[in-house]
């Protein structure tokens, strides 16, 4: 009877989040807070380079909206870190380390274009609404339509890497049991949704956009549920 009860515990504990410190899915919930809402709030940038660069200097939320997503990756990291660690010395705490160093990988290729957009691209918007018509607006879309591809390869990169990561992520989660297995499966199959459009489809196009969109929904909800988790258990 004794080996019953204990058995029983030890699998309710395994079905249970550890309470570890709050910070970290507090970061992780409002670094994709910050994400999901930058998002949301960008403009669809369409035409050429001359038609994008003058849609940037005309948005005044421009600069707020990028610093908004870099601030989201590094409180998102910090919620990942926290997952994983949740994760040591189960089944799955080698895909959860795997997952978090991939994710590191993720969202510096993913910090580039979007700095280069709140940086460079915003000050040659600048220039080139400010000098336009003339030589200098020419060389201003120049210069962006000879750098913006480099950023944009950076993005295809970040879906990929997030796709992966993600897919760690959600098999650690299924593996270790402190969230339910379901959870997991949700979120290797995120990842795996995110690698096949980062993978198949160019890094100019909608489709490449949202491959992020599925692992950051998975971790906005993994940060909900361990935060519910804790209250209950509070």
């Amino acid at each position: 009877m004794g080996s019953r009860v204990g058995t029983e515990a030890a699998r309710d504990e395994m079905k249970t989040p550890r309470s570890g410190p709050l910070v970290y899915p507090l970061s992780l919930l409002t670094g994709t807070a910050l994400v999901i809402v930058a998002a949301a709030l960008h403009p669809d940038l369409t035409g050429d380079g001359a038609a994008q660069l003058a849609m940037v200097a005309r948005m005044d939320a421009w600069r707020a909206i990028h610093w908004a997503f870099l601030f989201g990756f590094v409180l998102s990291l910090v919620g990942l870190a926290g997952l994983a660690g949740m994760h040591a010395g189960t089944p799955g705490e080698g895909a959860a380390r795997a997952g978090v160093t991939v994710g590191v990988l993720a969202y510096g290729a993913w910090s580039i274009v979007v700095a280069y957009m709140a940086g460079s691209g915003y000050a040659l918007a600048r220039s080139y609404v400010a000098a336009e018509p003339g030589l200098a607006a020419t060389g201003a879309v120049f210069l962006y339509d000879m750098t913006h591809p480099f950023a944009l390869a950076a993005q295809r990169l970040g879906a990929f890497a997030l796709g992966a990561s993600t897919s760690l992520l959600g098999w650690s989660v299924a593996q270790g049991r402190r969230l339910p297995r379901a959870w997991g499966w949700a979120g290797a199959a995120a990842g795996l949704v995110a690698m096949a459009l980062a993978a198949g489809f160019g890094e100019a196009t909608k489709a490449d956009q949202a491959a992020f969109v599925l692992p950051v929904l998975w971790q906005a909800a993994c940060a909900l549920r361990l935060l519910a988790g804790r209250t209950r258990a509070a």
